[in-house]
């Protein structure tokens, strides 16, 4: 059983990890095309980095701005790096396992016909089926699955190591 404290802080920390995967999709889907997906996944990764550890550090683990600038928030700013420098390979290696293993998966939608306008149907579509919508899922699953698995060790990395150690250090 968690704590109420450990069940706040997991949603918050929920709410911000869905914001940085928002920002995350948007960076990689909007570079993928041009670059890479390794790279624009780390890109991704770093964009969506920024954005998380602001809103984390701010919000979900409560360190404020005017505790002992030089010196507290340099320390959780470069264990947060470091940890993010780990979950983010973590990220990457596994989008990239995802897309090796669910290589051109389809999400299709078709309309199947009547059997009374089978003969109409058929004309123009094969065996009485028109495709409405056809998208490529294996990069969102992908992305979805390493998002899952970076997300369960920045949860516990932040909470045991970056923000946990520097509460209790201050």
């Amino acid at each position: 059983m968690i704590s109420s404290k450990t069940y706040i802080a997991l949603t918050k920390f929920g709410i911000v990890g869905g914001l940085s995967f928002l920002v995350d999709m948007t960076v990689y889907y909007g570079i993928a095309v041009f670059l890479p997906t390794y790279i624009a996944k780390a890109l991704g990764i770093i964009v969506a980095t920024g954005v998380n550890y602001k809103l984390n550090s701010l919000w979900t683990w409560g360190v404020k701005k005017g505790d002992n600038p030089y010196q507290k928030q340099q320390s959780v700013l470069r264990n947060y790096l470091l940890l993010y420098a780990m979950s983010g390979s973590v990220n990457v290696v596994t989008n990239e396992i995802m897309l090796f293993v669910l290589p051109n998966w389809v999400l299709q939608l078709n309309v199947v016909f009547p059997s009374h306008t089978l003969a109409a149907a058929a004309k123009s579509t094969l065996m009485g089926t028109k495709e409405l919508i056809s998208v490529k899922i294996d990069k969102l699953f992908a992305v979805l699955v390493a998002t899952i698995v970076g997300m369960m060790v920045n949860f516990l990395g932040q909470k045991l190591w970056v923000f946990g150690k520097s509460k209790s250090q201050g």
